[in-house]
């Protein structure tokens, strides 16, 4: 053991050979870890007979698993019950499967290999690794991508192991969740998704699972399904899932279209919901509070800006975690890294209309394409508009438009982001900074939502509700609409089309891949002055 404490904290040992082994050699076929022994040895003086609840009993006096408090560096500041499920999630992690070891296999000789050769290397979670591939018949791109991602969690810990364990920096573990453990699955995006992967809420029922002490984030959680692009190789930069986007590990879902097990993140589920209930939700009576929530969602782009297009921003991908001003960008189907190659084709899947920019067509996506769909948002913020995902959206009726008596700046930002000219736009470092600075002036001096403002939020509002419910009535997606004309090429020229071109139904509904047809995105703009 002692070799070994060179990889794991201590409180980790302690936790592997106080609790984990025993409770997982009772009950290996729960763990889904049947064929697997562990490195380490358990410590024999401990009970063998006891139940998850008298183990969690045991371990809240226990000080020698417990995280503790590091006096400089203010480390791993958890309540014991959230620690009780972070420190399994050290034992399923992706990164300390090597400590796993097939049956037959003996503890020296796994141990001396792996001491002398590189501990994280994914050659030595080979064996578990085939073994979840087999047991459910992961699809081959999934397959592909889940070997990259456990390369790269295992190199990034090698590197960082160092500073982990002086406790300068604490890498987030990425265990890998049995399929079983999940129950009570509700699909979210229920309608017809042209080839995206579904989403689903579901309860975390893990047999560690707590009775009467289980901390939020481990209760319900969101499994976002990864999207694979039937036309290209799926080439997800591991690096998004192992540290741009926050989530509490992996899991497979079973795909009953493909036959195949698929990928998808477990991630925490957002508290306060996401952007576009909350803007349906809520009519604003002050700047300060949204010009917080754009100032957080704009950084997550600006952040994610130093390195890679997210291509996807909308308000569903914004999720409301800890407050209802602060908004968290989701979503890695689209990302690519800035500098890398972009192959671009008629056929190339591109984000969720009508927050794609009009020239994505042509150009594809890039980081004025998000600012574009971030002028969008900051728009919605104000006139609390949503476009709807199971109606046809009316260029009339879902109109971008100028807002009555809005506060000057806010109205400069969007109106700069919307650009048609995507080389004028501003980048999203500047957007940051123009927002940080209405913040502050708008903390010292709370501007309430003008009157006027509020009409034009509610006239609007109600002009939307008389157009769903007459859609609803005459069902408008089983009628035809004109198409677009081959040559329409100006923005403007298409608005009288937009419900139909070709086979497609254009609703905001889905991400959706754009028309071979289109020879720019369709946009709701109107009456804005770099759109005359």
């Amino acid at each position: 053991m002692s070799e070994l404490s060179q990889f794991l904290l201590s409180s980790d040992i302690h936790f592997y050979r106080d609790y984990a082994i025993q409770l997982i050699k009772q009950n290996p076929k729960l763990f889904d870890l049947d064929e697997f022994n562990s490195i380490l040895h358990e410590n024999e003086t401990v009970p063998i007979e006891r139940t998850f609840q008298e183990a969690f009993h045991n371990f809240e006096s226990d000080k020698q698993a417990q995280y503790e408090l590091h006096p400089k560096y203010g480390r791993y500041v958890w309540d014991i019950a959230d620690q009780w499920y972070q420190k399994w999630n050290v034992v399923f992690s992706v990164e300390h499967m090597w400590n796993w070891i097939k049956h037959g296999v003996t503890r020296s000789s796994a141990q001396e290999l792996i001491i002398q050769d590189h501990t994280f290397d994914t050659t030595h979670i080979q064996p578990w690794l085939q073994r979840i591939i087999v047991r459910y018949n992961v699809h081959p791109d999934h397959r592909n991508l889940l070997q990259e991602i456990c390369r790269y969690i295992g190199d990034w810990h090698q590197s960082n192991r160092s500073l982990t364990l002086q406790g300068r920096f604490r890498l987030n573990t990425i265990p890998l969740f049995p399929p079983n453990w999940f129950a009570n699955k509700s699909r979210q995006n229920r309608m017809n998704c042209e080839g995206l992967a579904p989403s689903y809420l579901a309860t975390f029922v893990p047999p560690y699972r707590l009775k009467h002490q289980i901390p939020e984030r481990w209760d319900q959680v969101f499994l976002k399904g990864l999207t694979v692009d039937p036309n290209h190789k799926f080439n997800l930069d591991p690096i998004l899932i192992a540290s741009a986007i926050p989530i509490l590990g992996l899991t497979v879902h079973f795909d009953p279209d493909s036959g195949c097990s698929k990928l998808m993140l477990v991630m925490t589920k957002a508290k306060y919901g996401n952007l576009e209930s909350h803007i349906e939700r809520e009519i604003p009576t002050d700047y300060h509070k949204i010009c917080q929530l754009a100032l957080s969602i704009t950084k997550d782009i600006k952040d994610l800006h130093w390195s890679y297009v997210h291509g996807n921003i909308h308000p569903r991908n914004i999720l409301l975690n800890n407050a209802d001003y602060v908004g968290e960008l989701i979503d890695i189907t689209f990302m690519h890294r800035i500098n890398e190659p972009y192959t671009f084709s008629k056929l190339t899947w591109a984000g969720r209309w009508p927050y794609v920019a009009p020239e994505v067509v042509s150009t594809g996506l890039s980081t004025s394409a998000d600012i574009y769909a971030l002028g969008i948002v900051l728009w919605q913020l104000i006139s609390r508009v949503t476009f709807p995902g199971d109606a046809l959206v009316d260029p009339h009726v879902f109109r971008i438009e100028p807002i009555p008596s809005v506060v000057k700046e806010w109205e400069d930002i969007y109106i700069d982001c919307l650009h048609i000219d995507s080389k004028k736009r501003p980048n999203a470092y500047t957007v940051h900074r123009r927002l940080t600075q209405l913040c502050a002036k708008l903390q010292l001096d709370q501007i309430p939502i003008a009157d006027e403002t509020l009409g034009y939020i509610r006239s609007r509002r109600l002009e939307i509700e008389q157009f769903l419910a007459s859609s609803k009535k005459s069902s408008p997606l089983l009628q035809s609409c004109a198409s677009m004309d081959d040559d329409a090429t100006s923005t403007s020229s298409t608005t009288s089309s937009l419900c139909q071109v070709g086979n497609h139904v254009l609703t905001a509904s889905v991400t959706r891949p754009s028309h071979q047809r289109l020879k720019s995105y369709p946009s709701l703009i109107q009456s804005f002055p770099n759109y005359l």
